[in-house]
């Protein structure tokens, strides 16, 4: 039997082994002169490359032809030369790849590529040791990093969209290299500071509490206003719905049906409380059936009236339509949704969007919280529950009579402002109520406090009297202590202690970390937020780097809530989910795309990464997995029965339904289309890369783009096209390793859905004589399978290669850094360990925070 080794491209990196003592050379802090690197032997590279190269290379890259820009014959051995060394790395690419020779050639011997392979990265490693590229750096905050540290420093929730996004290096936003700091920036961080402090920090009476009712089937027009307190008169109006025993009916979406309140502005800034109370009927499928029956029915006999010879044609017409509203599951209703929508200085923000899962006899009361400064405000309330608008139904849509979910609402209000306790705890935290009368040691046990929280760390007397000098030089100027105090805590936010994890060194050899850089780089791994009482005090004493405390540690913190950060950020990078919605499929030809699924297929795949984490699943369920994570709307999308509600669980996959590990998800098919069409080249590039940790390498420049058809044909599949684009040898080359893996996944649109057929009908509906899917696949090796099933199947045979290549990621995420050839041995250790412990997320985890590359600056 065939070998079914995809690409190995890590082959190299086996023999790694010989390395260990320059490894443990780095790991135990020595220094080597900066000069160029010692080769591991000179009889290396005259005895085995360069016979090698010309045996097998020169004539193609050698000085009569230079294929590819690349001559072997002069290439320096120079691996500290960044583009010499790119040109050693690409040779062992494609040495791993089985690339080079070219197939019609003589192939070495196995042994003999090793023995190459292995002397090159050899040197490679050594290189990067002695440059210490490998050196964790001074690494800022990221936005995520800095609002989730405001919010536990202070108890602000400080809104950090208006910062500059982060760029992303090695597949992530947190990475030290990349995260600069521009003078722009620090203006931004110097204004941030002031107004999460003057948030913080409140001084007087407690403002009084608001609490404002409206009663949308009393505003019938845009002239109606009530009166509140203050002398506000806002505008309250119910849209032009049905109104019912003092309720708003709310069956469908359109502007001039939104219920709202607006033109009125709050007495204070501050959080609020809205609430909304409402219940909904969900019609059963009889009663959609009989509604879409009647307009059928009229419409069939005004057509028969118009022409009568035509009878048998809209008689066929009438029972094609009918038959879909009994047979689809879009009708499957379940329940109606709202949108809430704040309307804040003339620019509109959702506030939230959810299920109204109360029956109409039994309304619920829904509650949300917001903030409101002293500008005019408006609240509106939008049905948001969507119909894939399709031939049968696109039509009838907007008539009321047609049966769709309905939402009985019968009032919304705002509360507040709403505070924890006076003064809240924002206060408390930060200045504690006292009874110091001398404003100067006050000021000084404020700045102690908030600079040893603030900076993850203790500070130095001199540290903190250069903050207190800060206090004296503005307290005259100031009315009064909070004002005052404000300033040097305004200072202690913008300094680089805050700003960076900071891990000072006094030379560039590596050293363990303190245990308060220990503490830090664990929260920022795992909470993505600054270390909280237990890890401080732990650090404090000096414990925190015993084995013993460190696990139990990184087990508390994964089992608290605040490890929703580590779901959201690294699931929402690694897996790519953060490009949903960058490129949607486009409404017309995949209709059943809707605002709710995008937010759901994304919740299902944070999901699926939680499921494994915390109930600590093998990681061997990314590939394949018997459940999937789903809400009612995802299963009626995937058609699987007897799932209701909008919360995620986790289901079985029942028989004959395509789905189990990420490759299924509609997040990750529809990330890897064009919005029109499937991508088996994006698909396949994902899966070599997101799965194997394979670099299917850049695509060949001007080879043009897929052919849109293929001549002479009317119906092209995308199988067909891409046939065409891979004729040109030079494309051949990455396709062949590439596009099987796509083909794969060709049962999925471009929207994530099941097909047996592809579509070439109108707005790409399915027709009878349609061609049906080829998901067959031949991989380089001569290995066929079929399917998505065939593919999984595939993967699960190159365990390893997607064990290093989770690690790989988990590692460039926990250390905030590119990894190198000289993090291979531990990444292929993390690898081993995760294999001998059920290869579960939560042995990986355990390992990356229990290794010196996590544990060593």
């Amino acid at each position: 039997m065939k070998s079914t080794v995809f690409f190995n491209l890590t082959r190299g990196l086996t023999g790694l082994a010989l390395l260990g003592s320059a490894v443990a050379f780095a790991q135990n802090g020595a220094k080597q002169p900066a000069s160029k690197p010692i080769l591991a032997s000179n009889d290396g590279l005259n005895h085995t490359v360069t016979p090698f190269f010309n045996e097998n290379c020169v004539k193609c890259h050698g000085a009569a032809k230079v294929k590819g820009n690349l001559r072997v014959d002069n290439l320096a051995a120079d691996f500290l030369d960044p583009a010499t060394r790119d040109k050693w790395a690409d040779i062992v690419n494609v040495l791993n790849g089985h690339q080079m020779p070219p197939k019609a050639e003589k192939q070495p011997p196995k042994e003999q590529i090793a023995s190459v392979v292995d002397w090159i990265t050899a040197q490679m490693v050594q290189a990067e040791l002695m440059r210490r590229d490998g050196q964790i750096v001074l690494r800022r905050l990221n936005r995520d990093e800095y609002k989730n540290t405001i919010r536990d420093l202070t108890g602000v929730d400080f809104d950090v969209s208006g910062f500059p996004a982060d760029p992303a290096a090695g597949g992530f936003d947190n990475n030290g290299k990349a995260l600069t700091v521009s003078p722009m920036l620090m203006e931004i961080y110097i204004e941030a500071a002031r107004k999460i402090l003057d948030r913080a920090l409140v001084e007087g009476e407690q403002p009084a509490t608001i609490k404002w009712r409206f009663e949308p089937e009393e505003g019938e027009g845009d002239d109606h206003r009530i009166t509140l307190p203050d002398k506000q008169r806002p505008i309250v109006h119910g849209g032009k719905n049905k109104k019912q025993n003092g309720l708003t009916i709310m069956h469908r979406a359109s502007w001039d049906l939104n219920p709202n309140a607006r033109d009125f502005a709050l007495p204070v800034e501050g959080d609020y409380i809205i609430r909304v109370r409402a219940g909904n009927r969900i019609p059963p499928r009889e009663e959609v059936v009989a509604s879409a029956e009647k307009i059928l029915a009229a419409r069939r006999d005004e057509q028969d009236t118009k022409n009568p010879n035509g009878k048998k044609w809209t008689q066929e017409a009438y029972e094609h339509d009918l038959e879909h509203f009994k047979t689809d599951r879009m009708y499957d209703y379940g329940a109606p949704r709202l949108k809430l929508i704040q309307e804040l200085g003339g620019q509109p923000k959702v506030l939230a969007e959810w299920d109204v899962d109360a029956p109409q006899d039994a309304p619920k009361i829904y509650e949300f919280r917001a903030r409101f400064t002293k500008q005019r405000v408006g609240l509106t309330l939008e049905y948001a529950y969507s119909i894939p608008s399709v031939l049968e139904n696109f039509w009838m849509q907007g008539r009321d009579e047609f049966a769709r979910p309905e939402i009985y609402l019968d009032w919304f209000e705002i509360e507040g402002p709403v505070y924890d306790a006076w003064p809240p705890t924002s206060h408390t935290r930060l200045v504690p109520v006292s009874t110091q009368k001398d404003e100067r040691v006050q000021a000084r046990e404020v700045l102690q406090k908030f600079m040893r929280k603030a900076w993850r760390r203790p500070v130095s007397v001199e540290e903190i009297e250069g903050k207190l000098k800060l206090f004296d030089a503005v307290r005259q100027d100031k009315p009064g202590f909070l004002e005052a105090i404000k300033i040097p805590l305004i200072a202690v936010l913008s300094s680089p202690h805050f700003l960076y994890l900071e891990e000072p060194s006094a030379s560039n050899a590596p050293r363990p970390l303190t245990d308060h850089e220990l503490a830090a780089r664990l929260s920022y791994f795992l909470w993505n937020t600054t270390p909280d009482d237990e890890l401080s005090r732990l650090a404090d004493a000096g414990t925190l780097k015993k084995p013993e405390t460190l696990y139990a540690q990184t087990e508390r913190l994964l089992k608290d809530p605040r490890s929703e950060a580590f779901v959201r950020n690294f699931a929402g990078q690694w897996l790519g989910l953060r490009e949903v919605g960058a490129n949607p499929p486009a409404s017309d030809l995949y209709p059943q795309y809707d605002r709710h699924l995008e937010v759901s297929i994304i919740g299902e795949s944070q999901a699926f990464f939680r499921e494994i984490l915390r109930r600590d699943l093998p990681a061997t369920n990314f590939i394949k997995s018997d459940f999937v994570t789903i809400n009612e709307r995802l299963a009626r999308f995937y058609g699987i029965e007897n799932v209701r509600g909008d919360e995620f669980r986790a289901v079985k996959v029942p028989p004959g339904v395509h789905r189990g590990g990420v490759a299924t998800q509609a997040s990750i098919l529809t990330i890897t289309s064009n919005g029109t069409r499937t991508s088996p080249v994006k698909r396949g590039v994902w899966v070599l890369k997101t799965l194997l940790g394979t670099d299917p390498g850049l695509p060949v420049a001007n080879v043009g783009d897929i052919p849109p058809k293929v001549p002479g044909a009317d119906k092209a599949t995308v199988r067909q096209r891409l046939q065409i684009h891979r004729e040109q040898p030079q494309c051949a080359r990455c396709h062949d390793k590439i596009d099987p893996l796509g083909f794969a996944l060709e049962n999925f649109n471009a929207a994530g859905q099941w097909r047996e057929q592809e579509g070439f009908g109108y707005k790409g509906r399915i027709e009878r004589n349609d061609p049906k899917i080829d998901a067959s696949a031949l991989m380089p090796d001569g290995t066929q399978f079929v399917g998505v099933e065939g593919l999984q199947d595939e993967l699960m045979k190159q365990q390893d290669l997607f064990l290093s290549a989770l690690a790989n990621r988990v590692y460039t995420y926990a250390l905030g850094r590119e990894l190198s050839l000289a993090d291979a041995p531990e990444v292929k250790a993390a690898a081993a360990h995760m294999k001998k412990n059920n290869t579960t997320l939560r042995s990986l985890i355990r390992f990356i925070v229990g290794s010196q590359a996590f544990r060593m600056k």
